[in-house]
């Protein structure tokens, strides 16, 4: 009897050792399938239609990331005047502008008048103390690029331009 008691005792473990080998097969095989079934989506679904094209976007864009800087400075810097407490106030402003695109400089080239009319525009409206905090100047360059790049998308369906640099700001 005490024989009969240790088989059973043998074949419960043997069961529940080959339950665990086929628990571990079964979230291996899962895991692998879940993987290959992610990878598959992201090859197939995530691509342009027509993968040429999508290759020489692609092209164009490392090309674009890796050409270097260029800078364009704006003639003649912006002069605003401000009313503060009864006293006059100017803004005097040079900018420059960084692109790594040579077609977007040249189009801010033939768009001059409209992008300065639209900075002046801009210069006057800010507030004279919120320009002497560092926040108000940053709101300003990204307010400055924001008004050159959508120019440039109305003009030439492309923004292109990475940076507005202040060169010279004087308030007095």
């Amino acid at each position: 009897m005490a024989e009969a008691d240790g088989l059973d005792v043998g074949a419960e473990v043997e069961k529940k050792g080959g339950k665990k080998k086929l628990i571990i097969i079964l979230a291996i095989v899962l895991v692998l399938l879940g993987g290959g079934g992610a990878a598959a989506y992201f090859f197939l679904f995530s691509g342009s239609d027509d993968a040429t094209s999508g290759d020489a976007v692609s092209t164009e864009n490392a090309a674009m990331i890796n050409a270097p800087s260029i800078y364009l400075k704006l003639d003649a810097p912006f002069v605003v005047d401000f009313m503060v407490d009864g006293k006059q106030r100017y803004l005097q402003l040079d900018m420059t502008i960084k692109s790594r695109d040579q077609v977007q400089i040249d189009a801010v080239k033939v768009h001059m008048p409209l992008i300065r009319n639209s900075l002046v525009l801009l210069l006057s409206s800010q507030s004279f103390d919120a320009l002497q905090t560092m926040d108000g100047k940053a709101a300003l360059k990204k307010a400055a690029l924001d008004s050159i790049n959508g120019i440039l998308q109305q003009e030439t369906e492309k923004g292109g331009i990475d940076s507005v640099l202040f060169t010279n700001f004087v308030m007095q």
